[in-house]
């Protein structure tokens, strides 16, 4: 839109190349100058350029469109590599025995954290194996992001708004392991 800028920038606030994924920053007449009677700072989220840091990560395709791929705090690290949940949601999603599925990281040893799918089967259907998601998403998605782990639950965790509850998911992921 006239006079919104739309930057990608890495987690050190440079901007990174058209393809690339990073945080998605927005700077327009309307953007605030600071939080109402705030005190301690803006909590990093005020570029020096007049921008707002939205927390959202996102990429521009080749063709100069704004692709979101997730919120910064649901990307897990597994072996150095960034793992975006939506990504690899949007890929399992359409596995036929699937009728929902969420992706969330969880510590690991070795690898630092790998992915978890929670998978509400469809009805009528056996949830598929992890041996069965990889085949699936193999040529899709990179090894390093197909999950190390499928759990199988009756629905997702919700919020009020009915909206996936990503701690609570994170929370189920995590006892998962112990």
């Amino acid at each position: 839109l006239p006079g919104v800028r739309l930057t990608i920038v890495s987690e050190e606030c440079e901007p990174v190349p058209t393809g690339e994924v990073g945080e998605v920053c927005l700077g327009s007449q309307a953007v605030m100058s600071r939080y109402w009677n705030h005190t301690d700072g803006d909590g990093g989220v005020l570029r020096g350029d007049g921008s707002v840091r939205t927390g959202d990560l996102g990429r521009i395709d080749l063709k100069g469109r704004l692709v979101l791929v997730g919120r910064a705090t649901e990307r897990y690290v597994r072996g150095g590599y960034n793992v975006y949940p939506m990504e690899v949601e949007s890929v399992l999603a359409e596995h036929p025995a699937i009728q929902a599925v969420a992706v969330a990281g969880r510590p690991d040893e070795v690898m630092g954290e790998v992915g978890v799918a929670v998978v509400v089967a469809r009805s009528g259907q056996s949830p598929p194996s992890l041996e069965e998601i990889h085949r699936f998403a193999r040529d899709r998605l990179a090894a390093y992001k197909l999950p190390a782990e499928v759990m199988t639950v009756p629905a997702l965790p919700l919020t009020a708004m009915e909206k996936l509850d990503r701690r609570a998911l994170a929370q189920m992921v995590s006892r998962s392991a112990t």
